[in-house]
């Protein structure tokens, strides 16, 4: 209010000395000088339309490219996506009648061991060709694999157990949840800008926790937030394993059930 009053003291001067002016001024001059009044630097008003705030910009993580700013959303769904075709092509459990003698638990984790090096690999060939193919930025390129090799055991272990659980809808459970992380990851634009939807169940998934992990990397590294994202990460690796060691149990049954009138559509 102080401002205000102070501008408004001076147009208040302004105006009684252009008054002033003009009642002394001849006929022909009052035009000239309300022309003169109204009149301004052409230069002036050009640079306060063009930009009429004055905004200093400071990157504080900058990142060098489009590409490199959304490679870890891609990056996390093309492990994502891996898992779900190794686990489209990899039978989830070995037969019975070959290792009688196994536990269910044992040849659980017997056969995931499989699922975790193949998994391992696609990780591996994907950090290679983000950064050697790509040349995407990446100021922390062994923890970018670390966060990659992280995030494919979480994956490929939630997608195993959910097979290994259900069998093909276990398959079909993974689609369902790869297409909600898609939209409301905030991979791609900030999570406040997504419907109210995807804002409230977002953090159920691990999408999130991968990709903010991976720009941790990509962009430099903030206090402890690396680790916080992969400690909130293996969350859903004790999710995946009480789904495959004591969920899957029960559903044996629904499981055989289900394997057996696959056979008989002849179609798998």
């Amino acid at each position: 209010l102080s401002k205000a009053r102070e501008a408004i003291g001076e147009i208040n001067t302004r105006l009684s000395k252009i008054i002033d002016k003009v009642d002394k001024a001849s006929s022909n001059e009052k035009v000239q000088i309300l022309l003169e009044t109204l009149s301004g630097d052409p230069e002036v008003y050009g640079q306060f339309f063009s930009e009429p705030v004055q905004i200093e910009t400071t990157n504080i993580y900058p990142v060098e490219n489009y590409g490199s700013a959304v490679a870890p959303f891609y990056t996390v769904l093309a492990i994502w996506v891996g898992a779900i075709i190794l686990a489209a092509v990899v039978n989830s459990a070995p037969g019975s009648s070959k290792y009688p003698d196994m536990t269910s638990t044992e040849r659980f984790f017997g056969r995931y061991g499989m699922y975790f090096i193949i998994g391992q690999l696609q990780a591996l060939i994907t950090v290679i060709g983000n950064l050697a193919f790509f040349k995407v930025q990446c100021l922390h390129p062994f923890l970018f694999w670390f966060a990659c090799a992280f995030t494919s055991l979480t994956f490929t272990l939630i997608i195993y157990a959910l097979v290994e659980a259900f069998a093909d809808v276990g398959k079909a459970i993974a689609v369902v949840i790869l297409v909600l992380q898609i939209a409301g990851s905030s991979g791609t634009y900030p999570i406040e800008l997504l419907p109210e939807f995807f804002r409230n169940v977002y953090l159920f998934f691990p999408f999130p926790y991968a990709i903010n992990a991976l720009r941790e990397c990509v962009g430099g590294l903030y206090e402890m937030d690396y680790l916080v994202y992969l400690l909130e990460l293996s969350l859903f690796i004790v999710l995946a394993l009480v789904i495959g060691v004591w969920i899957r149990k029960p559903f044996n049954s629904l499981k055989k059930y289900m394997n057996k009138r696959m056979e008989d559509t002849e179609v798998l």
